[in-house]
């Protein structure tokens, strides 16, 4: 049993990694189209995604100029 205990918190820790890093918005701020999580900075609020490293470069350059839409929580 204590065998099996440690890769299964391992696999927990992941996880929780992983889900930690998702973007907080499924739209790209800079051109609106949908975001790809693979493009993505981490700000205050979270991780915000884009479509494509150009427009993530001109969010970087004045993250002020550019609203983040956040997406919907499910309830």
């Amino acid at each position: 049993m204590k065998s099996l205990l440690a890769p299964l918190l391992l696999t927990l820790a992941m996880t929780a990694t992983v889900f930690a890093a998702w973007p907080i918005n499924d739209e790209c701020p800079v051109d609106h189209k949908a975001s790809r999580p693979i493009y993505r900075v981490k700000t205050e609020e979270g991780f915000v995604s884009f479509c494509c490293t150009e427009c993530m470069q001109k969010f970087v350059k004045n993250p002020g100029a550019y609203p983040v839409k956040k997406k919907e929580v499910a309830k």
